[in-house]
Formats: structure tokens, C-alpha cells, sequence
């Protein structure tokens, strides 16, 4: 089973934000394999009474996730690996990876706002992939909620809070599909974690895992199975005795892994299609999860000055649920030309009707940043 990390290595200021790892593995995402990603919004008929009422409460869960991901941080290291965090104390105490800080002592850590702090490692293990970085300007900010009585079943719903390839505050909703897996990525053991199919790529490592319904902390997302599209979280709940006692007695000492010796060398970058492909599910499941602010802040300024924000949000509100189905690529000149084929529900006439249209974005820099600069129906 070739698991991989899922940390990220800044290599060059032309790229996305960032992005490789020791062993990158981005997925190859092609027509047929495009994850088809469930909306848990609305599923059946329903009367406008009721209908309101969803609404309401989707655009109270839409303002908690947005409460959370003020609380996820990306964290950057001296050789330049990037990797996710999240606060867990009232002290300034972030959780992340092991893998995301080995071998060295302090590391950048930058806020929601894009405000950049020094952290310095009070713990980690050899073992197991989890760490501790505490960040003294953090203290006092209310932490993640952690889910201390239940463990996380089969089938619950998901949120996976993280920077993966450098960008910030994303949230990508999946699914518990195991409980029990078990493996080795040296040094680090992974014993019975959760594996999720919410999509994960560089950079998500260290980041919160969420039950979908109760928005608490049930895992650090740590590793992804490219090849069946998963990912892998450990369970919070068996590692936190473990991380109390590091911020109650900070390592004086900590250890070398001998596996990132040279964790700098030559790496795979990721290709303009792959980046541009990313681009394009982040944008499509921050709709599906009715993130309007997200998926417009992924448009250029362009695009922007002659589409305002409102009348943007105006035409995705009407959408009850919505998923990427396919995506074909095409490199055109200095721009990536996507055609996304997209699968949408809307109510007409007190019916839920299922439709399909396809999308033709351009997808190109911006101040060293991938943004669509056009989108529009075939």
C-alpha cells in the first residue's frame, strides 16, 4: 500500500502557493475519475416553510465552518514544507503532524487573517505522527471543540479543514469509509485510523478532521492512498492524553529523524494541469458546501470588477446541491482551459430536478496566484 504524507514543499514563488512533498502523488484527475462528492443540503421535496428553514440552518453552519477555519492555521518550515494546524488550547497550542515539523525547532505559523507567528515545537513523537507547536500570540483565541465521547463511525459526514497546495482555508466534505486501518510510513505507526474519502492533497497534513453535523474535532488528517483516492485520519480522542502531557511538560530535547535528512532535494513539481485541476475542485466544493465568499475570492480581479460579489452568490443560491462530474484539460498558451462538466438540483415547481451543463473556465496566474479568469456555459 504506497500511503504517502501529505506535506508540501515551496519550491518556487511562480507556483500556486506552494506545493510539493516527499513523494508528491497528486491525483490524476480525468474524466471517469472524478470523485463524485455527496451534498448532504437538501435530498428531498420539501414546502417553502421547511425550505426557509434549511436555509437558515445551512447559513448557521456555513457561518460555524467559517468560525473553524479562523482556527486553522498553515505552517510553514525553515526548509520550506508546508503543512496545516489547528488551536487546541486557550495557551496558544496548535496541533499538527509530526511529519510537518521534524527536525526542526521553530516554525512560521500564519493565522486565517495572513498574519505570519513564531512557533516553536513543545512536542513530538517518534513514533506517532502528531506534534505540538505553540505560538505564544495565539494565546487566548478560543479553540476547536474536540469530540471527547464518541469516536467517529462508519458512513458520518466530514470536513477536512486544511491548506493543501498552499491554499488557505479550504474545506473539503467527504465521508468515514473505515475505522480500523492500520500501516507504517516510516518512522511513524498508524494504528486503526479513520479513512475518509473527503478529497486531500500537499498541505492538508495536520489539519482538523470534522464531524460534518457537530463541527468537533475528530481527527488529524496525516496521510492519502492516491491510488484509491482516500485519505487517513488519526482518531483524536487516541492521542490526546499524549499531547495534554506534552503542554503540561514541554520536551527539553527533541529528536532527529534521520528520514529528513534531505527532505529539500529534488522534488516533482506539480504540473499547470494538475495545479489548475485543484483550482477547480476547491472552487466547486466550496460551492457545493455554499462557501460563496471562497469560491469568488478564487475569481481574478478581472473577473471581479465586472461581476460583483452579489449577483455572483445570486446564482448558485437557488442550487440545492451540486457536484463536479468530469474534467477535461487543455494547455493553451499560458492559461489552462478547463472544461468541467457539472451536476446541479433545483427546486422548480415544488420539484427537485436534477440537471447538467458544462463549463468552459480559464484558469491563469495572477500576482503568482492560479485564478479563473472566465467562466462560462458551452
Amino acid at each position: 500500500m504506497k500511503t504517502k504524507w501529505i506535506i508540501s514543499f515551496v519550491l518556487s514563488a511562480v507556483m500556486v502557493a506552494a506545493a510539493v512533498s516527499a513523494g508528491l502523488s497528486i491525483r490524476e484527475h480525468m474524466a471517469e475519475q472524478l470523485p463524485h462528492q455527496q451534498s448532504y443540503l437538501v435530498e428531498d421535496q420539501i414546502n417553502d416553510q421547511q425550505k426557509q428553514l434549511i436555509d437558515e440552518l445551512e447559513k448557521n453552519k456555513a457561518e460555524a465552518v467559517y468560525e473553524a477555519q479562523n482556527k486553522v492555521v498553515q505552517i510553514e518550515t525553515p526548509v520550506g514544507s508546508i503543512g496545516s494546524g489547528f488551536l487546541y488550547t486557550t495557551g496558544g497550542d496548535v496541533i499538527t503532524n509530526a511529519h510537518v515539523v521534524a527536525n526542526t525547532e521553530e516554525v512560521t505559523v500564519i493565522s486565517a487573517q495572513a498574519v505570519p507567528y513564531t512557533g516553536r515545537v513543545i512536542g513530538i513523537s517518534e513514533t506517532e505522527d502528531i506534534a505540538v507547536v505553540r505560538v505564544e500570540e495565539l494565546s487566548g483565541i478560543e479553540p476547536l471543540e474536540v469530540e471527547m465521547e464518541k469516536k467517529a463511525d462508519l458512513k458520518d459526514p466530514v470536513l477536512a479543514l486544511g491548506s493543501p497546495l498552499g491554499f488557505q482555508n479550504t474545506v473539503m466534505t467527504g465521508e468515514i469509509t473505515d475505522t480500523r486501518q492500520s500501516f507504517k510510513i516510516d518512522p511513524f505507526h498508524y494504528n486503526e485510523v479513520d479513512q475518509i474519502t473527503a478529497p486531500i492533497s500537499p498541505g492538508n497534513s495536520g489539519g482538523p478532521l470534522l464531524h460534518a453535523e457537530t463541527l468537533k474535532v475528530i481527527g488529524i488528517t496525516s496521510a492519502e492512498e492516491p491510488q484509491k483516492d482516500v485519505g487517513y485520519s488519526i482518531p483524536i480522542q487516541d492521542v490526546v492524553d499524549q499531547l495534554e502531557h506534552w503542554i503540561e511538560e514541554p520536551l527539553e530535547e527533541l529528536p532527529v529523524f534521520s528520514q529528513y535528512a534531505a527532505q529539500a532535494g529534488d522534488l516533482p513539481f506539480p504540473s499547470k494541469e494538475e495545479q489548475a485541476l485543484y483550482l477547480i475542485e476547491y472552487f466547486y466544493s466550496s460551492l457545493q458546501f455554499g462557501d460563496y465568499v471562497t469560491a469568488y475570492s478564487i475569481m481574478s480581479s478581472a473577473y471581479k470588477s465586472e461581476n460583483r460579489y452579489e449577483d455572483f452568490r445570486n446564482e448558485f443560491l437557488s442550487v440545492s446541491s451540486l457536484s463536479l462530474e468530469a474534467a477535461e484539460v487543455f494547455d493553451v498558451s499560458e492559461e489552462i482551459k478547463v472544461n468541467a462538466t457539472v451536476e446541479y438540483e433545483v427546486f422548480e415547481d415544488d420539484q427537485l430536478v436534477t440537471n447538467t451543463e458544462v463549463y468552459e473556465i480559464m484558469v491563469g496566474r495572477e500576482n503568482n496566484h492560479l485564478k479563473i479568469k472566465q467562466l462560462s456555459r458551452n
